[in-house]
């Protein structure tokens, strides 16, 4: 079965990221392999067409309960998730893991809340979610429009106290929750399926498509990359981009991440403006990543205002 669902995987890529109607999201859940579900967000940026569901999300279900992982960009979003999830099975949606607080992965967190499901965020992350949340919703109803962010809010919820790694059993369905701290965000989760040898990576890996890097700390994101790659898996489900099988791919976002590094820290030794940098044309690897030349040009500055300060 699972050979049988890989094969397809590639031949209904275009299907099966999300189409936008009439603010609807109609997602189409790929099995990945027996009861383990991903929805491909779309490779654009955030904008009014796609109503910011640009990542992965997904759930795993197991014998007594089913895990989500990441609650997509809002309320109505979540709602369709969570729809489709109660087309494949009645059992409880006990946890939803969400891997860092950017919006595209956090917004849809207050549906999860009214059906008791326990979120599990990293406590550095849920801090951000809160403090910078509110302000993250208003520039995202700018962009996006009213409509695709109906009854998106910002919750609190219970998240002390936890400890990682974190261990559950969704019933003869062992997940593994660890915590990479000061990453791509302040505190990124990974999701392992034991069953299934699956890795959910969210944005600690990018597919064919720039790694954004506003929050990074990209020393440690080098390293943790390294230890992605050196980790058992058979497929890996990255933040954004198709589904991974081959390790070699998860060079796409260390290049990207090292090149503009290294810009930057030259940028800012040198005393060299990012204005500068822009007139001497992209530079070629840029070209090659899916919305490259727009998070260069946002990315970049960020980073060598950072390392003139530190």
């Amino acid at each position: 079965m699972k050979i049988f669902n890989i094969i397809f995987i590639f031949i209904l890529y275009f299907y099966s990221h999300p189409i936008f109607s009439a603010n609807k999201f109609n997602l189409v859940p790929i099995e990945v392999s027996k009861n383990v579900y991903v929805f491909l967000g779309d490779i654009d940026d955030v904008n009014n067409n796609n109503g910011g569901a640009i990542s992965n999300t997904g759930f795993i279900i197991g014998d007594n309960s089913i895990l989500v992982i990441d609650a997509g960009p809002s309320y109505l979003y979540a709602s369709n998730v969570i729809e489709i999830i109660n087309s494949y099975s009645n059992l409880p949606i006990k946890y939803l893991v969400v891997t860092h607080h950017h919006a595209d992965h956090s917004f849809g967190i207050s549906r999860y809340l009214e059906i008791n499901t326990e979120i599990i965020m990293a406590e550095a992350e849920a801090k951000r979610y809160l403090k910078y949340g509110n302000r993250s919703l208003r520039q995202l109803h700018n962009l996006i429009g009213e409509e695709w962010l109906l009854n998106t809010k910002i919750n609190t919820f219970n998240n002390l106290g936890k400890k990682y790694p974190i261990n559950l059993d969704l019933g003869n369905r062992n997940i593994t929750i660890e915590l990479f701290e000061e990453g791509h965000s302040d505190g990124d989760l990974i999701i392992k399926d034991i069953s299934s040898n699956i890795l959910f990576a969210g944005d600690l890996v990018f597919n064919q498509r720039a790694p954004t890097s506003p929050h990074a700390n990209i020393y440690n994101w080098k390293n943790y990359l390294d230890e992605i790659m050196n980790k058992d898996w058979d497929y890996l489900i990255p933040g954004h981009g198709n589904i991974i099988k081959n390790k070699e791919d998860i060079l796409q976002t260390k290049k990207w991440i090292n090149f503009i590094d290294k810009t930057a820290k030259e940028a800012s030794k040198n005393g060299v403006s990012a204005l500068e940098i822009f007139n001497k044309g992209l530079p070629q690897i840029i070209k090659k990543y899916k919305l490259g030349k727009e998070t260069w040009y946002r990315d970049l500055p960020i980073l060598i205002n950072k390392y003139e300060f530190e």
